[in-house]
């Protein structure tokens, strides 16, 4: 049993501490090259696909501990790596609750497959119900292979209920006027549930080209929108999720909250997909580099030995209770060299989760 001390206060970990949720990255690898891809500034990092030897010894780990929910995503496209049907039967087999993220694209080739193995939810970045708008932002794809695959999963499943169907719309002022249109173009092609997330700006250029939530004028007409969209998809029983548009003080991790954590192609164990690997992104005017923050190496370790080491607990202990200021809201961000990194903050931290957009609910969690 762990103590950790936050002033007078004294929290104990349980012993038994073990993680829920497991989001697995299979590949860095793509078939697009999206213009708001966390990959296009990636630094001193290489590509590439998990090999079946780390995933076998990811599989056994999952099955000892008692993982309860699987999702496949992180910085590349799962459907690219020529193992994935027999990766997500190996999850499936262990009665996980299996999510699938993808862009889409290869989705009509892996229909049958995927429903057969009986995968439980598939999540479908669709960031324009225009064919020009769309491959304008997803570039190197076509939406009409996506719509192609959504038809096909339609087609298997008929009345039933699995896999269930979300939309994950990323929202800028390229496709601001398409927001509108997704709740009856995903009840068209059988979403039951809809997300809407602001983009994270990969430079000053990008950020005040395309963010919505720095831009009054479009963030304005954004909350009328959302509570347009809100009625309206609730009202046919559909679930809808949407972002905020500025930082709140109060703040919440999603894999923290859900005990979730991040296993790379490589086997390293991070805490989640944002800081998974090094690279450097803009956000409210300011420019900040991200450090990969790994808490160990599943080719030498357990799962359950990373999970429950002083490091990551302590981690997991600041997120929790967000012992940690609030940079994207603080009024000296623009001059302050910490909040430039996740190496260390104001209060002390390291790493630190100060400025994550994740937490502030600007920028939805894909967990």
């Amino acid at each position: 049993m762990l103590r950790l001390r936050y002033s007078e206060w004294e929290i104990s970990s349980i012993e038994d501490s073990k993680p829920e949720e497991v989001m697995i990255e299979v590949t860095t690898l793509c078939n697009y090259s999206c213009i708001h891809c966390f990959r296009n500034n990636m630094f001193n990092e290489s590509l590439g696909i998990m090999s079946e030897e780390v995933f076998n010894k990811v599989v056994n780990e999952l099955g000892s501990i008692g993982v309860k929910k699987v999702v496949f995503s992180g910085w590349g496209e799962p459907l690219t790596h020529p193992e994935i049907i027999n990766f997500l039967k190996k999850v499936k087999d262990l009665g996980i609750y299996v999510v699938l993220n993808t862009n889409g694209s290869l989705l009509s080739k892996y229909a049958d497959d995927i429903y057969r193995l009986d995968v439980d939810e598939i999540v479908i970045s669709i960031d324009s119900v225009e064919t020009d708008v769309y491959e304008s932002i997803r570039v190197g794809g076509m939406l009409s292979d996506v719509v192609k695959g959504l038809l096909r999963i339609n087609d298997l499943r008929g009345y039933g209920i699995k896999p269930i169907l979300t939309l994950w719309f990323t929202m800028n002022t390229i496709n601001f006027n398409d927001i509108v249109r997704i709740p009856s173009y995903a009840r068209n092609l059988g979403f039951s549930r809809v997300v809407l997330s602001h983009t994270i700006p990969l430079s000053r250029e990008h950020e005040e080209a395309i963010a919505i939530y720095s831009n009054t004028d479009l963030t304005s007409k954004l909350t009328e929108v959302f509570d347009k969209l809100s009625k309206e998809v609730l009202a046919v029983g559909g679930h809808i999720s949407v972002s905020r548009n500025k930082p709140v003080v109060e703040r919440l991790c999603p894999f923290i909250s859900n005990r979730a954590l991040f296993i790379r192609w490589d086997g390293y164990v991070t805490p989640c997909i944002h800081y998974a690997h090094n690279w450097r992104y803009t956000f409210l005017g300011v420019d900040r580099y991200v450090y990969a923050v790994k808490f160990g190496d599943l080719r030498r370790e357990k799962l359950i030995d990373i999970w429950r080491k002083f490091d990551y607990i302590h981690f997991r202990f600041r997120s929790t209770f967000f012992t940690q200021p609030s940079c994207l809201d603080c009024t000296l961000a623009t001059y302050c060299t910490y909040t430039i990194s996740n190496i260390h903050d104001c209060w002390g931290n390291s790493p630190t989760c100060a400025h994550c957009p994740y937490s502030h609910n600007i920028t939805r969690c894909p967990i």
